[in-house]
């Protein structure tokens, strides 16, 4: 049976927006050499103050740029009528403040993006009934899955232990909207 709503929701960091490399970036240009504990300060609540203090600079946020691939599956998936959602747990004011910006600043063309907590998602993910999710943290996946949600993985550097327990996807191009 095919899904009759045609909708697709994306977490925004680490789908679409390459936050480890702009943190990276920061982290270098502010000359702060940590052991880069990226799952720790992206997929959860870090309590690291100097990743906290480059959360809370709008540049940073500004200045990300999206993965290729994002930004051209994104838009043809739009272009073939698809609604995309974003469902994404930045939280910070500045984060919030510069994601609509960013999106058309990108001509990224989706819905408007839905903030909330991490470990909350679920909750507006599963009234959008999506054919799909795409998510980089696997805490929020279990949810969605134990939700009854479609959900892949995108891998990266942050989550690869986790990628043999969901399918996961390197690129968006991987993704058939036909199976």
């Amino acid at each position: 049976m095919k899904h009759i709503n045609k909708a697709i929701v994306l977490d925004l960091d680490g789908v679409i927006a390459d936050i480890a490399s702009s943190l990276e970036d920061e982290l270098y240009m502010l000359d702060i050499v940590e052991q880069g504990n990226f799952e720790e300060w992206i997929i959860k609540d870090t309590k690291n103050k100097n990743i906290l203090e480059i959360y809370n600079n709008p540049l940073f946020w500004k200045n990300m740029k999206p993965y290729k691939d994002a930004w051209h599956q994104v838009n043809y998936w739009f272009s073939l009528g698809y609604d995309i959602n974003i469902v994404t747990a930045r939280r910070q004011p500045n984060a919030i403040s510069e994601t609509i910006p960013w999106l058309e600043n990108w001509n990224i063309n989706t819905m408007k993006p839905i903030f909330c907590n991490l470990g909350e998602k679920v909750n507006y993910i599963t009234k959008i009934d999506p054919i799909f999710v795409i998510e980089d943290n696997p805490h929020e996946i279990r949810k969605i899955e134990a939700a009854g949600v479609k959900c892949y993985l995108r891998g990266h550097s942050y989550n690869q232990k986790h990628r043999n327990e969901f399918t996961t996807v390197e690129s968006l191009f991987e993704i058939d909207l036909e199976s």
